[in-house]
């Protein structure tokens, strides 16, 4: 039992992150209650990739959670934000289109090396901390006038990078990789 949850932690805590996840749906508004949730699913995104690679446990099973776990926990923003009319129609069309690159990247993949798969990028790290801390900052920022139109600008400039960037890593590697975690590492491919 004991070798079972050192083997099964990181993919232990992912699952709790997609539940966390899905109750983010329920929520209105950026409140007290969804940060607190939210923040939940940020430090968990965090720690069970560390704890997988740290205990050499990463699996496809825990690449997929996570990824279900990220893409539950930013839907269930980008919900609140359309409901409480946050986000103008530029900038979702926009971020749709950055998100395109990154699934263009995973058809890239599929014909290179034969698996879909989406890949953990430096720059799609960095869009998941700007994700991370846009309610927060929107909560700290409410009294700022179009404090939205600020943040929403940067992480669709953020997110379009990270597009470009898997793209190009699908296009260059020369095996398949799914971790990419310095600038050195990508552009030594």
């Amino acid at each position: 039992m004991k070798e079972f949850f050192r083997k099964q932690c990181a993919n232990i805590i992912s699952t709790a992150r997609i539940i966390a996840a899905i109750s983010l749906f329920f929520f209105t508004k950026v409140s007290y209650p969804f940060v607190i949730v939210y923040v939940f699913c940020g430090l968990s995104d965090f720690v069970d990739g560390k704890l997988a690679r740290k205990l050499n446990i990463s699996s496809t099973l825990g690449a997929a959670l996570d990824t279900i776990g990220d893409v539950l926990t930013y839907l269930a923003f980008v919900k609140i934000l359309i409901v409480q009319n946050l986000v103008p129609g530029w900038a979702f069309v926009w971020y749709i289109i950055a998100m395109l690159g990154n699934i263009l990247a995973g058809i890239i993949a599929k014909k290179r090396f034969g698996e879909f798969y989406l890949i953990h990028s430096l720059f799609g790290k960095v869009l998941g901390a700007v994700l991370f801390i846009l309610p927060l900052l929107l909560r700290m920022t409410e009294s700022i006038p179009n404090n939205n139109i600020i943040c929403l600008t940067v992480i669709c400039v953020v997110a379009t990078i990270s597009a470009i960037e898997t793209i190009y890593i699908q296009l260059k590697s020369k095996e398949q990789l799914t971790d990419i975690t310095s600038l050195k590492q990508l552009f030594n491919l």
